[in-house]
């Protein structure tokens, strides 16, 4: 009888192992593959969000990246400002999902770069790893702004929405003389933001999965979840920081943006809340003056004579 008990036990832990794992599985493609969006779905997003603009078509170009090539849009600005910005778009999302961000600094007659990240878009398919690989990606997508541009590192600023805005804060050590990184919304650690995200998405019962999502994402992709920190790369970084971020946002806190705050240089970052009732990323959409407004305040204050002015 205690014979055929163990067996059942043994067959029984087996088989919950096996659930536990094909589980675990299952939740880490959601982590590292889930679906994007089309670049038609995201031009037409683009369209919907801003209308018409005053940017011409822009010079469609393939940047390599280490193991990927990157495919984005280049803009070159007739008021030659002597500045440039790379923008980086959200989880999902396309080249197109940072555009909102361009008019800020079309105006002052800089170029502009935005690109698919990996695994998204047009770009190389890859796992998606929060910001691991992505900031290295973003290292080679500045280093050829610079050069394309004719400019000098310091003529050159970052702005990122979401994950964009993750990458961006990562890619600041690696790029230390660049003019400044805009940062929307961003989260402060991978596994922080994985683990509410996963229960938001599926419920509190999802709990149990995170840390085989976790080993098995890691395991895939080959990298570790513990150095995908924003929160970690501001305290290696002295270039100006502008964080904003919505007060309302319910997709990622705006306590993130706070924690990121609390271990930056005081001296060369600034820390904005809105609280004009927008949702994840949103505040530039909600009000597009009063956003203008904190990004010339901080360009003037901590990034004098960048570019020309704001013509607003």
């Amino acid at each position: 009888m205690r014979t055929k008990w163990k067996g059942f036990v043994f067959v029984l832990l087996v088989l919950l192992a096996l659930v536990y794992a094909g589980g675990s599985y299952y939740f880490s493609s959601v982590l590292i593959a889930s679906p994007t969006q089309s670049l038609a779905d995201g031009k037409a997003y683009m369209i919907e969000l801003l209308g018409e603009t005053n940017l011409p078509p822009p010079e469609e170009v393939s940047i390599p990246a280490g193991d990927v090539t990157l495919a984005g849009d280049y803009y070159d600005n007739p008021l030659d400002g002597r500045c440039a910005v790379l923008l980086l778009h959200g989880y999902s999302g396309t080249r197109y999902g940072a555009m909102q961000y361009a008019p800020l600094y079309w105006d002052r007659g800089c170029d502009l770069l935005a690109y698919d990240a990996r695994g998204h878009g047009a770009s190389t398919p890859a796992y998606h790893t929060f910001g691991y690989y992505e900031k290295l990606d973003g290292q080679a997508a500045f280093n050829w702004l610079v050069d394309r541009a004719g400019l000098q590192p310091s003529q050159v600023g970052v702005t990122g929405v979401s994950y964009g805005a993750a990458t961006a804060l990562q890619m600041a050590p690696l790029i230390p003389n660049a003019a400044f990184v805009l940062a929307d919304s961003s989260y402060q650690d991978m596994y922080t933001i994985t683990a509410y995200q996963a229960v938001q998405m599926f419920g509190s019962w999802v709990k149990l999965f995170v840390p085989g999502a976790i080993f098995f994402a890691q395991q895939r992709a080959d990298f570790k979840v513990d150095e995908v920190s924003p929160l970690t790369a501001v305290t290696q970084t002295t270039i100006p920081i502008l964080l904003v971020h919505a007060k309302a946002d319910a997709y990622t806190a705006a306590t993130h943006s706070e924690a990121i705050f609390a271990q930056s240089n005081p001296a060369t970052t600034r820390l904005e809340i809105t609280d004009w009732g927008a949702g994840h990323g949103g505040s530039i959409t909600v009000d597009y003056d009063a956003f203008a407004q904190l990004v010339d305040t901080f360009l003037t204050e901590l990034v004098p004579g960048f570019g020309l002015s704001s013509g607003r």
